[in-house]
């Protein structure tokens, strides 16, 4: 029987002050960790899918994952079967109960769909928004969260079945506590994050206090519970944002797990599986199914499909039109065609015909020069972006005088319009540009520097950044380049989710640089490249044998 939501459930109407939210504070509740568990899991044995030597251990991972048969029962009339090899589309759900805990039905704030298809090499991963406005049979017109309230996992799957028209295959039910476990079984995660999250409730009365929060920006290893804070922070974020920052952390983690090391402590595992998580999936044999289907997958490219929604007052809008496209780019039948984002077209090169007639109506090409100079200056290849180097001249000016005299500093000279480094702030303990270290799997210590950039093209504040790691040549961030470019005697290896690029890297020497995009990739694919190609190189003074005055450019 399904329940109606009480008054007021779901996030505030408005944007929470920097001073809290008004909400009443946590009192040692488990709170979802807004990630899937099971896509970590599931991958990182993916690669000892067919070795027979194993099979006990999947059938005892199987067992673990559908421990809880009541689970099964209730969502087996809505599953579609599927043959072995065929795509297929996983329900992941997370709450705030433990999974084998008998108490009140918890809370989801999470849902991620998660489709397989070995047919066109594709992983495809989309969220759908907790605020979402939705109709819940039995409820009426709510936000999609309001769904795992009233009806747990059954309805939940009935509402996504009905809104996307998707065929479901698996379900799986997760509690953040297991991810916590889960991260740190991996050995962490190598994460690149984006800006500064930082609150504190010292000093803060007890109705304003929310979670706490304390992460530095930059490239760095993230491990359980500070793994558990960056994915689940909600504050002065959105669901869309939220929802990035789940997908970026799931894709990062995907590349980085080692399934032997797994194997070797499978207890740890199982016990994980146990705890914290229920599934549909109550055999050895469906497992490996799809263990199989994802060890055939282990070389694709994870297609994040952001859903089509729009902020209101007091819910997340999409119409049906935008919904169908979105789940055509899920299925990889559109807006996805290519890993590799379209060429730049040359300036100039417009055939020879159409430039005799130019030529013809303009004159000489003294003439044309002369006119070229009383027009707008338009930036190459379109991308909009305006003279920066000022700025960021003084940013490298600030890491250089805090790194060693071997590691170059890179600096873009221009920007997208109105766009500005993040400020320091001792409030928040935010001091930009960061210069600090952090260590390689193998524990060597690397200097590093993160540059925060933030813009808004819309509604909300976009993060970017400039990344440095001193001495570091390949970190886990940088395997599987979607392809490489050498533009003006640099190389850039390029890396793209649906066709837009998240990331433009180089080195110089052993030392490693990147252009990282916002979580919503607000910058355009030329955007990207652009300030790429801007970066100008700071060589910091060499401590004690230097002169005066030697810095370069």
């Amino acid at each position: 029987m399904s329940r109606t939501p009480p008054p007021g459930y779901g996030y505030s109407t408005r944007k929470p002050p920097p001073e809290g939210d008004g909400t009443e504070p946590p009192k040692k509740k488990r709170f979802w960790w807004r990630f899937s568990l099971a896509g970590v899991i599931i991958v990182a044995v993916a690669a000892a899918a067919t070795a027979s030597s194993v099979l006990l251990y999947i059938d005892s991972i199987a067992h673990a994952l559908g421990h809880n048969k009541r689970l099964s029962k209730i969502v087996e009339t809505q599953l579609e079967d599927v043959n072995g090899g065929e795509p297929e589309t996983i329900l992941i759900l997370g709450s705030d109960k433990r999974a084998g805990a008998e108490e009140e039905r918890g809370r989801s704030d999470t849902t991620i769909l998660l489709r397989l298809d070995n047919e066109k090499n594709l992983i495809s991963v989309m969220s759908i928004p907790r605020d979402l406005q939705v109709t819940i049979p039995g409820v009426g017109v709510e936000k999609f969260n309001a769904a795992y309230y009233a009806g747990g996992p059954k309805l939940t799957l009935q509402v996504v079945k009905e809104l996307t028209g998707l065929k479901v295959n698996h379900v799986i039910n997760i509690d953040f506590l297991g991810f916590i476990r889960a991260v740190d079984a991996i050995g962490c995660v190598y994460t690149d994050v984006d800006r500064r999250y930082y609150h504190s409730n010292v000093g803060v009365p007890p109705e304003e206090q929310y979670a706490e929060i304390n992460i530095q920006p930059g490239y760095q290893k993230l491990c359980g519970k500070k793994a558990l804070q960056y994915v689940r922070y909600r504050h002065t974020d959105t669901d869309i944002v939220r929802s990035a920052r789940q997908q970026s952390f799931l894709s990062q983690a995907r590349h980085q797990m080692s399934p032997t090391d797994l194997i070797t402590d499978n207890h740890n595992l199982v016990d994980i599986l146990t705890e914290y998580t229920t599934s549909d999936i109550t055999g050895g044999t469906t497992l490996i199914t799809l263990l199989d289907l994802l060890y055939e997958l282990r070389g694709a490219e994870v297609n994040q499909v952001h859903f089509p929604a729009e902020l209101g007052p007091s819910f997340v809008y999409a119409n049906s039109e935008e919904i169908h496209h979105a789940v055509k780019e899920f299925l990889g039948e559109a807006g996805y065609e290519s890993k590799k984002f379209p060429e730049e077209k040359p300036e100039g090169k417009k055939g020879k015909k159409k430039s005799e007639k130019k030529k013809k109506a303009k004159g000489s090409k003294k003439q044309k020069s002369q006119k070229k100079k009383h027009k707008k200056r338009v930036p190459p290849g379109g991308d909009e972006l305006v003279p920066a180097a000022e700025a960021g001249e003084a940013e490298a000016k600030i890491v250089a005088n805090h790194v060693g005299g071997g590691f170059p500093v890179f600096y873009p000279t221009r920007l997208p319009p109105g766009a500005t480094y993040q400020e320091s702030n001792p409030y928040e303990h935010i001091v930009d540009p960061r210069v600090y270290h952090t260590r390689d799997k193998d524990k060597v210590r690397h200097g590093a520097y993160r540059m925060v950039a933030e813009y808004q093209p819309e509604y909300e504040v976009n993060y970017f950044g400039v990344q440095g790691l001193q001495g570091w040549e390949d970190p886990p961030i940088l395997d599987s380049p979607t392809e490489e470019r050498t533009v003006n005697g640099r190389t850039y290896s390029i890396y793209t989710d649906s066709g837009k690029i998240k990331l433009v890297a180089w080195h110089r020497g052993e030392s490693t640089y990147w252009i990282a995009n916002s979580l919503q990739q607000s910058l355009s694919n030329q955007q990207m490249m652009g300030i790429a190609q801007s970066c100008h190189v700071m060589l910091p003074k060499k401590k004690k044998t230097a002169k005066p005055g030697s810095q370069g450019k």
